[in-house]
């Protein structure tokens, strides 16, 4: 029955309206045309080529530097500290991308902080810049995923490890990479689709650098050609295709687990190479907090770099302002809270539960990962289509549903890792004490997630 409603629920508010966005948009006859004379142009090869490098580049720094930036935290961090540079490696997951592109320039433009410090500039208009802004939009994500899959890392593999005198390097890749592969796949994943899909920071820096996100917002925003939109955006799907085809066949059955109740791993110092990258990553996430907290006290950059309240007046005065943090604030407790539930039951559905059909199960895991592809742009632009009209249309109720499908396949990933990393015996030692499933989830699953 839940399998059905959690498929019932993304049908409804994904594929259906995605659908609506096809059949408005694509109007060729035969309807293939369209796709085939856009694969055969040459600036839609160049976008598609350069987003793929370009997303492989980034994906690739981010998940290596968020995986060491996760260690270093678990393992090398005491319990305070550790609380404490989660909660800072998380900050800038609360900061929209199009705004990571406007630091860029405040930092290394024309007129740029370091610009004007160290007198050259960056070439930040194209892949630079691109890969630059995003990671940082992807770093907090991916930290997620691998702090989540280091809090059930098993102090008695390192045990034995070193009772049979593996050297460190042996013990990182024979121990700890086969037991975090799926986290891995799983930051990597969402990595790659959410650089991939996003088009706020190549609007801001890209340049003329073709990418697929940013010739997709200049077909629907700028020129309103929903058709060629249409297609692009089905381009963008392709990555939600093979990560899920890789997950099927390789990823989710290889996966190692824990099979003991866990250890914590010893808190170790940190050696000197260690300290020198760890604080550089620290400084390097820094800088661009404190200039969007400074950005908007300033009276005009770079001409007028004077401080200011005069923003904050204006706003205030033309007496918008408190309903829109309420307006924001409403929207985003209720699409996290339920966003949560939905995406913690479907995890568990997919990796613990034993009931349900296998085929049902595949299908829904294949329509989450397709949730990973779609931009945001091209999700409202369904929801309009689809719902117009309807009781929610132009509700508080339509931004909470868009914004827990748009952001659904992150959460969902990691509670995926966070499942296939708990002890696979948990269930039975719990039923064998008495308990039911209630309980499971109340005394076992929610405490140690």
């Amino acid at each position: 029955m839940l399998i059905l409603l959690l498929l019932g629920i993304v049908v409804v508010n994904l594929i259906l309206p995605l659908f609506a966005l096809l059949r408005q948009a694509v109007s060729f006859e035969p309807i293939w045309a369209g796709f085939a004379r856009e694969l055969a142009s040459a600036s839609t090869q160049r976008a598609l080529f350069n987003s793929f490098w370009v997303t492989l580049v980034a994906s690739g720094i981010v998940v290596c530097l968020a995986f060491f930036f996760a260690y270093i935290v678990q393992f090398k961090m005491h319990p305070r500290q550790r609380s404490f540079f989660r909660f800072f490696a998380i900050l800038p997951i609360l900061v929209p991308s199009i705004t990571y592109g406007i630091v860029i320039i405040y930092l290394f433009g024309k007129m740029g902080i370091f610009t004007q410090l160290f007198g050259f500039q960056l070439p930040i208009y194209g892949p630079l810049g691109i890969i630059m802004g995003s990671f940082f939009y992807a770093f907090p994500t991916a930290f997620l995923v691998f702090s989540q899959a280091f809090t059930n890392f098993d102090a008695r593999y390192k045990e034995a490890a070193l009772s049979i005198g593996a050297k460190p390097f042996s013990q990182f890749v024979d121990i700890m990479l086969p037991i975090m592969k799926y986290a891995i796949f799983s930051a990597f994943t969402v990595c790659f689709t959410t650089i991939f899909t996003d088009y706020g920071i190549p609007v801001s820096v890209g340049g003329n650098f073709p990418i697929l996100a940013l010739q997709f917002y200049k077909n629907v925003i700028g020129m309103l050609d929903f058709p060629r939109g249409a297609i692009y955006s089905t381009f963008i799907l392709l990555p939600a295709v093979a990560f899920y085809s890789m997950d099927l066949l390789y990823f989710s059955k290889k996966q190692a687990s824990s099979g003991h109740n866990i250890r914590p791993v010893p808190v170790t110092p940190m050696n000197l190479p260690q300290k020198a990258g760890f604080y550089g990553l620290v400084l390097c996430i820094t800088i661009p907090l404190l200039v969007i907290c400074i950005a908007p006290f300033v009276k005009g950059w770079p001409y007028r770099p004077a401080l200011t309240l005069d923003n904050f007046r204006l706003m205030i005065d033309s007496g918008k302002l408190g309903r829109l943090v309420f307006n924001s604030v409403m929207v985003a407790l209720a699409s996290g809270a339920l966003g949560t539930v939905l995406a913690y039951t479907a995890g568990y559905i997919y990796v613990r539960s034993k009931g349900g059909s296998p085929a049902m199960k595949k299908i829904t895991h294949g329509l989450y990962m397709v949730s990973l592809s779609i931009p945001g742009l091209a999700l409202g632009l369904a929801f309009a289509l689809f719902f117009r009209g309807s009781a929610v249309y132009n509700t508080y109720y339509i931004l909470i549903i868009v914004n827990i499908i748009h952001f659904f396949g992150s959460p969902y990933m990691m509670s995926i890792s966070h499942f296939k990393l708990l002890n696979p015996k948990l269930e039975g030692i719990c039923r064998s004490m008495g308990g039911k499933g209630v309980h499971i989830f109340k005394d076992v699953f929610i405490p140690n997630s």
